[in-house]
């Protein structure tokens, strides 16, 4: 990774393993002498000086050695500089998380990108400021001024990339809603159909209940009216006979109960 002014250049992936150890040597280049024992002895023994602290305290300070600017963060976690605001910050997150109203953790951890990256940005925002000659105006280092710029540039991607996601994804969850949504309008309306067929169904079964009521009970008057006629006047049976006759309707008598 190329460094610049003791600052870790981003975007830039380390070279391959295999690159390093199979580049082709020259033609013109001699070859080198085969090392002696001694010497193979004596870098094993001058290696084990360079293994690095072994203090927690050491591990400690050397594991902030590539954080002298803060723009990347440190072993993939944001990490605060002592000279920032930490109420600022969560007033920050605050306000984001108030505006998105994050309804999943998918959702939070997409708004917590997205105040990290802000954050990071203005932070090298303000690492740019500072490389400007304050009398001149004139860029002070060039290389330390351009790596500030690409790592705001990074990190302002790295917001509007999380609040795309975060887009897209309420976008999908409320195409799924709306699907959900209209399966159940529709079988809402294939349920309220079939309870209006249903109504209309009984509704022509008691229809045709009570025409049958109707006419049995005609019928009924009906007869109980012949039956009091033939009681009254016995020549009334055949001259409703003949009457009847003269329609084309066959004639049925009456039974008259007669008393034992």
């Amino acid at each position: 990774m190329p460094i610049v002014a003791g600052i870790p250049e981003p975007g830039r992936p380390f070279p391959s393993l295999y690159s390093i150890t199979n580049t082709p040597t020259p033609a013109n280049t001699p070859a080198s002498a085969p090392i002696s024992p001694a010497q193979l002895a004596a870098n094993r023994a001058n290696a084990q000086h360079s293994t690095g602290p072994t203090s927690e305290s050491g591990r400690a300070t050397s594991s902030q050695n590539r954080t002298t600017h803060g723009l990347a963060r440190h072993n993939g976690t944001f990490v605060l500089l002592p000279t920032e605001n930490p109420n600022g910050f969560e007033a920050l997150r605050a306000s984001l998380a108030a505006e998105h109203q994050p309804n999943t953790e998918t959702e939070s951890i997409l708004v917590n990108t997205m105040t990290e990256s802000h954050w990071l940005a203005q932070r090298a925002q303000t690492l740019q400021n500072s490389s400007f000659d304050p009398t001149t105006g004139q860029i002070t280092d060039p290389k330390t001024f351009s790596l500030y710029l690409r790592y705001q540039t990074t990190h302002t991607r790295a917001f509007h990339k999380s609040l795309n996601d975060l887009l897209k994804l309420r976008a999908e969850s409320r195409k799924t809603q709306n699907g959900f949504e209209a399966q159940a309008r529709k079988e809402e309306e294939l349920r309220i159909k079939n309870e209006r067929h249903e109504m209309k169904k009984q509704s022509h079964y008691w229809e045709v209940l009570r025409k049958d009521a109707e006419t049995c009970q005609q019928i009924a008057t009906n007869t109980t009216q012949q039956v009091n006629a033939t009681k009254e006047n016995p020549g009334f049976e055949a001259q409703y006979a003949a009457e009847l006759a003269k329609r084309g309707i066959q004639h049925h008598p009456a039974r008259v109960a007669t008393a034992a």
